[in-house]
């Protein structure tokens, strides 16, 4: 997968020449990450994030359902995003998302996520793409709702975390909608 850049953010393909500074990123904002994603505590060394880096770019070699990068500010990395869950049949994927605390504000997620989308609905020719945020994770719901995401509904106990089950929403964008917008 080849870098995707068009403003001072740029999508990085995964490379394992990542991994100390993406372990940095996850730990220095261990607490906000560990809110709404469950693999934040088992990632507990850069050899962690190492694997978890040679593991999304083998995936991108075998054709795997999901086209991931990294989130780079002005070269500096910033965080991940993907389209995960790809169904080749239907055409559709769910786009998941995270900054470090400190690039929080900044407009960084709404640009990195315009460019994911731009490959999700071109190179992957996908025609749906969903965003699923729990109800109470205001920061991952705005950055739906400044895309455009339409509010599909909640899935009732839809994510489970650290427990406990929590209300989730679930948004979408098509193809169309998106060609529209840009």
């Amino acid at each position: 997968m080849t870098a995707i850049a068009q403003t001072r953010i740029a999508l990085l393909p995964p490379d394992v020449i990542h991994a100390e500074r993406l372990f940095a990123l996850i730990d220095e904002s261990r607490e906000t990450l560990r809110a709404w994603l469950p693999w934040v505590d088992a990632t507990l060394s850069a050899e962690d994030s190492r694997q978890f880096l040679a593991g999304v770019a083998e995936g991108a070699r075998s054709g795997s359902a999901c086209a991931s990068w990294l989130i780079a500010l002005d070269g500096e990395l910033a965080g991940c995003i993907d389209i995960h869950g790809i169904s080749k049949l239907h055409r559709s994927g769910f786009l998941g998302y995270w900054l470090a605390d400190r690039f929080v504000g900044k407009g960084v997620m709404g640009e990195a996520a315009a460019q994911a989308l731009d490959a999700g609905f071109g190179t992957l020719e996908l025609n749906r793409i969903a965003i699923l945020a729990g109800v109470a994770n205001a920061r991952s719901r705005a950055v739906a709702e400044r895309l455009g995401f339409v509010q599909e509904g909640a899935q009732r106990e839809g994510l489970h975390l650290h427990g406990r089950y929590h209300d989730a929403c679930q948004y979408s964008m098509l193809a169309g909608e998106w060609r529209a917008r840009r």
